[in-house]
């Protein structure tokens, strides 16, 4: 299962990690569809800030060494309602691929201090 976690500080997104792999729930070219679409999503999103926002981003993209599950993940260093808003919009489409893909994705989001 892919497991998806935003950040949330006050009233502002300011990060997301998300690591594993798709279940073998709906078979395999559902699995791959379903990692495909949450890896690009996460690349044009962190592109988006970065390149076109020159958003400062915290970006980490390493496997685990215990099961070598990928896993990637950006927090945004200073964060306004622009940058959080398309962090709301990548909250909204890991919603609906949960919908879409029968739960091979958790979505969570947590609050934390600064």
């Amino acid at each position: 299962m892919i497991h998806a976690y935003f950040e949330q500080q006050g009233d502002l997104l300011v990060g997301c990690s998300v690591r594993g792999h798709a279940s073998n729930r709906s078979g395999k070219q559902q699995e791959s569809i379903l990692c495909a679409a949450v890896s690009s999503a996460m690349q044009l999103t962190a592109n988006t800030l970065t390149e076109i926002l020159h958003a400062e981003v915290e970006l980490m993209a390493h496997p685990s060494e215990r099961d070598s599950q990928n896993h990637l993940a950006f927090r945004l260093k200073q964060p306004d309602a622009v940058q959080s808003d398309l962090l709301r919009g990548l909250l909204l489409h890991f919603t609906i691929l949960r919908e879409d893909f029968n739960g091979g994705i958790a979505v969570e989001v947590r609050t934390v201090t600064e």
